[in-house]
């Protein structure tokens, strides 16, 4: 068997997953099962009239203003939506059944009976509260576990074995190191240690912070999704293809699994209230809000003059440069004097390879970072090597050594400050000129490729010829790798990236947005949509940033105004003791108190 979450492969009587420390229902027998299932559901109807005794009274506003998470830099991030299961279905080759993802529909409806909260005039159920509150904690106990794992990894060095528990032997240990740390083996309401926030230094209890998070958690993308309304978005046929896909690649590793059935294993995890079409609700807002992020930031970046982006450059070009650098942290009482040394004797990068490896031994690991942003050096080392490593009057072969958190590093400029130049972002459906073990495809199969471009370009054309039914067409038919998003070559994409062909179709003096042509490159039919050129990369990072901080800016006024959240803290507490005590069952075995 495979675990759900994260793939491993497993003996068959698995009773957990010893990678990630999800806990599989399929040990027990199918008494067990069934009797669990039926107090599953009877503890779900007790709590349904209980909320229909307090259905009538009105929240009261405890002022909880829930802060913005933090926005992303760049346009077109991967997706973060597989919260608990990490598992994204393949698209190559991908055929959709004529009763597939077209059908999807949003069809979620408020059971007035069972409002546990507001967000301005909208109203949230116990379910999607529960659904929330059941992801945070299992992100937070899978954290935790794995964090504990590789502590221990790291101190038994080869004798590590994965499968082995570890706890009762080094748990003690990893707490020392690791004082405020939530300990994954016990409830929630049972924890001596507390959270402490890294922004701010505040300490909560770890079921407060269970419920800020979850609440964090549904209001940004419960607001985006109501924003994306409206801003006239639709659930566009891209959107509804990684919807079922999704939805697909998951029921597939539940059987895997060995569950039943994906409506008893999402119920497990998220709640009676969560079955197949609850699930698809929440996959449905929280695609619709990762597309409201990439059309807001799209159109914001538009909006600035390529005056306004120079002067910004200029005024604070450290942010937006690229390096390529070599560090290495000496670590021990004389790290000073041998990061020195190292220094002294580097006028070359084979110089300083030879000279760390003489000095530390071969086996030292030097990091290298090709074209890498200063605010990755400044908090990976410190700000000053940061500064230092992106001023315009570093050359090649420069070096220096500064304190860095563990030590001594040694700084070694390879590359200096620079920008990608003709930068652009555009989609693309593939269609390789090989077979599937990598053989040059020619003659007529060649030619059943070309034809089949030709065909999807048709289908296409005589559609509504949008960016977004060609995201659904790459999805759908693409081979290429980024096929799942859409065949999204984003970020600003450098020259030195593609191939000759691509390259000069795409730099074309003609070239405008919405252009779509078959290229014939080297590997591949290509049929490509270009979304935009940018020049040089700082020209779209500049745009971007400044994108974001608007988008936040929205986002947060949105939030703090219109979708500030209200409830009533017996009604919070009463739930949550519930979800703990499932909770504790499900992950620890441990019987409700």
């Amino acid at each position: 068997m495979k675990c759900p979450k994260c793939g491993k492969v497993l003996p068959d009587n698995a009773a957990n997953c010893k990678k990630c420390g999800v806990v599989f229902k399929e040990n027990k027998g199918d008494a067990e099962m069934e009797a669990y299932i039926k107090k599953e559901k009877e503890k779900a109807a007790a709590k349904n009239e209980k909320l229909k005794k307090r259905g009538n009274k009105k929240p009261v506003n405890k002022g909880l203003i829930i802060g913005i998470v933090s926005a992303v830099a760049v346009v077109g991030v991967a997706l973060g939506l597989l919260f608990h299961f990490n598992i994204i279905g393949s698209h190559n080759n991908h055929k959709v059944e004529e009763k597939g993802p077209l059908d999807i529909e949003y069809t979620f409806e408020v059971d007035k009976d069972s409002v546990l909260m507001k967000m301005g005039d909208v109203e949230i159920t116990e379910a999607e509260y529960e659904f929330f509150y059941r992801q945070s904690y299992s992100t937070l106990q899978n954290s935790v576990n794995l964090s504990f794992k590789e502590f221990v990894s790291k101190k038994l060095g080869e004798e590590f074995d994965e499968n082995d528990d570890y706890y009762d032997d080094y748990y003690q240990d990893f707490a020392k190191e690791n004082p405020n740390t939530f300990d994954f083996k016990k409830p929630v309401d049972m924890q001596s240690t507390v959270s402490v926030d890294a922004e701010t230094g505040e300490e909560s209890t770890w079921a407060e912070y269970l419920r800020n998070d979850a609440v964090k958690s549904m209001v940004s993308y419960r607001v985006k999704f109501d924003l994306a309304q409206d801003m006239g978005l639709e659930l566009t046929d891209d959107v509804k293809l990684q919807v079922y896909d999704h939805i697909e690649g998951l029921r597939t590793a539940v059987k895997q699994g060995g569950y039943p059935s994906l409506d008893e294993y999402l119920k497990i995890l998220f709640g009676e209230a969560c079955d197949e079409e609850f699930f698809k609700n929440e996959l449905i807002r929280e695609y619709m809000a990762t597309k409201y992020d990439s059309e807001i930031n799209s159109k914001l970046m538009a909006e600035y003059s390529d005056e306004d982006v120079k002067a910004i450059y200029e005024a604070d070009y450290k942010e937006y440069d690229f390096a390529d650098l070599y560090v290495y942290e000496v670590k021990g009482d004389n790290a000073y004097e041998v990061a020195q040394k190292i220094a002294s004797e580097s006028k070359s990068l084979n110089e300083f390879t030879d000279s760390v490896s003489a000095n530390v031994g071969n086996g030292a690991n030097k990091e290298s970072y090709p074209a890498v942003p200063k605010y990755y050096i400044d908090g990976t080392y410190s700000e000053e090597m940061g500064e230092w490593a992106f001023d315009r009057q570093r050359k090649q072969n420069d070096v220096a050594v500064f304190k860095t958190k563990n030590g001594y590093s040694v700084a070694f400029v390879y590359v200096p400050v620079y920008s990608k130049e003709d930068c652009v972002s555009y989609r693309e459906i593939v269609f390789n000129k090989t077979d599937a073990n990598g053989k040059n495809l020619e003659g007529e199969a060649l030619e059943a490729v070309a034809k089949k471009a030709e065909e999807v370009l048709e289908q296409w054309d005589d559609g509504d010829a949008t960016q977004d039914t060609f995201a659904y067409y790459a999805m759908t038919e693409s081979q290429g790798s980024n096929a799942s998003s859409g065949g999204l070559n984003a970020g600003a994409v450098g020259m030195n990236m593609i191939d000759g062909t691509l390259k000069d179709w795409l730099l074309s003096k003609e070239r405008k947005a919405g252009d779509v042509e078959i290229v014939d490159s080297p590997d591949a039919y290509r049929i490509v949509y270009f979304i935009e050129g940018y020049g040089d990369y700082w020209n779209y990072s500049v745009r971007s940033a400044k994108a974001t901080e608007t988008a936040t800016e929205k986002l947060e006024t949105a939030q703090n105004k219109t979708y500030a959240v209200s409830y009533d803290e017996a009604a919070m507490r009463d739930v949550e003791e519930e979800y703990i005590d499932s909770l504790a069952l499900i992950y620890l075995g441990i019987e409700e108190k």
